[in-house]
């Protein structure tokens, strides 16, 4: 979905790879959960990270130099969806909309020719997105524990406030280290936050967008 961390954790945080809060505050403060409620509507994954080729987002990046970045939508057959992000390199990923989830499903480091990656065959297995976005439903993946830590969390970045975002934590089980990966519906992903000792963090926020 990248920095200066190992292609494991940045994988994870990338894939992360939209984005934020706050830019002003010297120590980040990871969101108060919020109580779900007893409503279920009928949720479509697929808002919450609008996937249509053409679709794009640049984010400003805190704490490190790569975290400033720009992916964009560039081929898309069925329900397979090729995203290059472009930093310090330029990766192509492969992401994959099932009816309850979003899966990231192919990585190609140092991809510098507009070829398609649809038909490769996997060599990822994440799941970036599950359903139900409820307060506490987690999942495992790639030895990593997610789970939604919010339903309607309001943020504030670049391109502007975002109420009623969905919030997943995902914590590494090789650092115990943790992300918050912010998701509005209609957008994508607004802020990530990777979350350092002392209270410290890497930001992605969100600058600008085009969804089609």
């Amino acid at each position: 979905m990248k920095f200066c961390l190992s292609w494991r954790i940045l994988l994870a945080f990338s894939l992360t790879l939209f984005l934020f809060v706050g830019c002003a505050n010297p120590t980040p403060t990871p969101p108060t959960p919020a109580p779900s409620g007893n409503d279920k509507p009928n949720i479509n994954i697929a808002e919450y990270l609008p996937l249509k080729e053409g679709n794009k987002w640049s984010y400003e990046g805190i704490g490190n130099e790569f975290a400033s970045y720009t992916q964009e939508v560039t081929h898309e057959k069925d329900n397979k969806y090729q995203v290059v992000v472009y930093s310090g390199t330029v990766t192509a990923n492969r992401y994959e909309v099932t009816e309850d989830s979003i899966l990231h499903t192919y990585r190609e480091h140092e991809y510098y020719e507009d070829k398609s990656i649809l038909d490769n065959p996997n060599n990822l297995d994440a799941t970036l997105l599950k359903l139900p976005f409820e307060v506490d439903a987690d999942w495992i993946s790639e030895d990593n524990s997610y789970e939604i830590f919010s339903v309607n969390s309001t943020v504030q970045v670049p391109a502007g406030t975002f109420a009623d975002c969905v919030v997943v934590k995902i914590t590494y089980k090789d650092s115990g280290n943790s992300s918050f990966l912010y998701y509005k519906k209609g957008v994508g992903m607004v802020k990530s936050e990777y979350m350092l000792d002392e209270g410290e963090s890497i930001q992605s926020l969100l600058k600008e967008y085009t969804i089609r």
